[in-house]
């Protein structure tokens, strides 16, 4: 009977972790992320243990890969993941649909729709940087005369800038 009780007691302590852990580890808490995971995932914080074990799982495999990703698509997932959190629950639902939709399209209508969006970004770029240098200009409207320049016509008089 002793031997009964210690095997049983055994076998507990083996199999109830086991039988704990699998669900835990498919559906964690915040807090059972590691450091790592939490450092990456931290635009995401405030949502995370709403969001269910499927979701988690994606950003758990996101997180996973983000080491080996180029500082650029470490710093585009960042990004990518605070513009998510800052939107609306209708904006994402909208944008769910709107990612289904594009899953549907032929490879090739997908390569127009990313072309004009590339095209797009571009052209937002060049008007952004136009528009920091038209606010620069105007900030600094003497920006383009150097402090070695002297008046027009001074050379005629034999002054020289020093």
């Amino acid at each position: 009977m002793a031997k009964a009780l210690v095997g049983l007691a055994v076998w507990l302590l083996v199999a109830v972790p086991a039988f704990s852990a699998g669900p835990a580890k498919k559906n964690p808490t915040w807090e059972q992320l590691t450091p790592q995971q939490q450092k990456i995932l931290a635009p995401i914080q405030r949502e995370w243990n709403q969001f269910d074990a499927k979701r988690k799982q994606k950003w758990l495999r996101m997180a996973k890969r983000y080491p080996k990703m180029s500082s650029s698509e470490q710093e585009r997932l960042q990004q990518r993941m605070k513009e998510w959190v800052s939107l609306t629950p209708e904006e994402r639902s909208a944008a769910r649909s709107r990612f289904r939709e594009f899953e549907q399209l032929s490879p090739e209508r997908k390569a127009s729709v990313r072309r004009k969006w590339e095209q797009y970004q571009r052209k937002r770029a060049e008007e952004a940087r136009a528009a920091e240098a038209a606010r620069n200009a105007a900030a600094n409207p003497q920006s383009d005369l150097g402090t070695d320049s002297i008046a027009p016509g001074s050379e005629a008089l034999g002054l020289r800038p020093q």
